[in-house]
């Protein structure tokens, strides 16, 4: 006889910005995707997993009966988990899946659409005791796995071609007749454009925020001509957080008109997110962002203090010659020559350049 414990963390999913993304449909083609290749047991730490040998721990994703998304891992044991263990035993899982295995058990789905799973808070868990064995991998889970991320890649492809929602204007109140002078009668105003007239640009993001998103460059020139090639109207916190290294390119999307002072979902401008490479570095500042940028960050750093943290002595050399001013500290009140990457090998060259 073996007994089950059941662990479930009420979890959503969100968009490359850390929108909530809101589709019935898509999350019930994600219920039971399976994290089959890892387990929260190998990196458990309660003192009883051998005495009471634990099985099982594989997170998969499961919906409830009222639609609700949730994280749930199921751990089998040869004898029934006294109160103070299966407290435990909770507390260990919980915080993996909202700081270890959990923030990566489902990388699959978020490299082919672009969204991701998260554990939602204020943290929800429920934790249940029953005879039984335990859920694990079996040869088809990985097959299952593709099935269900391929549908939900269709799913999100619907949604990024699908034209924004227009918002209804609401109905002026009904006012009695009054009588009025004849008056001039004057041309009808043009609104300007906005974000509602513009093209719907997730697609082009999702591709934007793919860790390889140097490579796909095709699909990323094909995205802008289908929106149009015009990046103009994109404001801030819109843009995915990440690096350039692709000065190629870095030169499509400025050429399409996005704006070269446009701070990242994260709150950093693309003078920082281009600091790796110092030809990106220059092609920005041929733009005339600002070299001296302090963002609204979490590390509220500048172009050089990124370059300097990464140990890119070319792009060091390029915003200082442009006039980067290196006294400038981060949040943490570090200069840039104080963060310079130990393990660059021009680490001293750069500290020189800086000093």
């Amino acid at each position: 006889m073996r007994y089950k414990t059941l662990i479930s963390l009420s979890a959503q999913l969100v968009d490359h910005d850390g929108s909530l993304v809101a589709s019935e449909g898509l999350v019930r083609k994600l219920d039971g995707l399976a994290c089959h290749t890892d387990s929260v047991l190998n990196y458990a730490e309660v003192d009883f997993a051998e005495e009471c040998a634990l099985r099982g721990g594989y997170p998969r994703l499961v919906v409830d009966a009222k639609g609700k998304l949730a994280i749930a891992v199921e751990v089998d044991s040869e004898q029934k988990l006294s109160r103070k263990q299966l407290s435990a035993l909770r507390a260990d899982v919980e915080g993996q899946l909202t700081d270890g295995i959990g923030a990566g058990c489902f990388d699959a789905l978020s490299v082919a659409t672009g969204v991701a799973v998260e554990v939602r808070f204020p943290l929800k868990s429920k934790c249940t005791q029953t005879e039984g064995s335990a859920w694990r991998a079996k040869a088809t889970t990985e097959k299952g796995n593709q099935q269900r991320i391929a549908a939900a890649k269709k799913i999100v492809a619907k949604m990024d071609t699908a034209p924004p929602k227009k918002v209804a204007a609401k109905k002026a109140p009904v006012k009695k007749p009054t009588v009025k002078k004849p008056a001039v009668k004057k041309a009808a105003a043009v609104a300007p454009a906005g974000k509602k007239d513009r093209p719907n640009l997730k697609k082009l993001f999702r591709l934007l925020d793919k860790p390889e998103r140097d490579q796909p460059y095709d699909q990323i020139k094909a995205e802008l001509d289908a929106c149009g090639n015009d990046l103009s109207m994109v404001g801030d916190k819109e843009y995915p957080y990440g690096n350039f290294n692709d000065p190629k390119l870095l030169r499509l999307l400025l050429k399409a008109g996005l704006p070269p002072e446009t701070i990242d979902v994260k709150g950093n401008s693309l003078l920082i997110q281009a600091a790796g490479n110092p030809k990106c570095v220059e092609l920005l500042l041929k733009q005339g962002v600002d070299v001296n940028r302090v963002c609204d960050s979490y590390y509220a750093s500048t172009a050089l203090i990124r370059a300097a943290f990464l140990g890119k002595r070319k792009s060091v050399e390029v915003l200082l010659q442009h006039g980067a001013d290196p006294t400038i500290p981060d949040a943490s009140g570090d200069l840039a020559k104080d963060i310079v990457d130990k393990y660059s090998r021009d680490r001293q060259a750069i500290i020189d350049l800086l000093s």
